[in-house]
């Protein structure tokens, strides 16, 4: 692998940190339900006077990137023609 696949690769995985930030956030809004239904079954805080608790919207942005890595690297694996 030569630098410019390096630095292309680096620049996607940029691409879709950045893409996925706002796609957390309004995941975690939009999961409210869950995050309540978290809070009442677990006795974790999950859902405070100003919305979801920080810990949600990170478990969303690492969800996330957490499929998008699992996409990424089964496109990946089917272009260079492994299955």
């Amino acid at each position: 692998m030569d630098m410019v696949d390096r630095l292309r690769i680096a620049g996607i995985a940029i691409a879709i940190g950045l893409v996925a930030a706002p796609m957390a956030i309004v995941m975690t809004i939009a999961g409210l339900p869950l995050w309540s239904w978290v809070e009442a079954a677990f006795a974790i805080e999950s859902v405070g006077h100003s919305g979801p608790a920080g810990w949600c919207y990170l478990t969303s942005y690492v969800l996330i990137l957490a499929c998008a890595g699992f996409i990424w690297w089964t496109i990946r694996r089917r272009a260079n023609g492994k299955k």
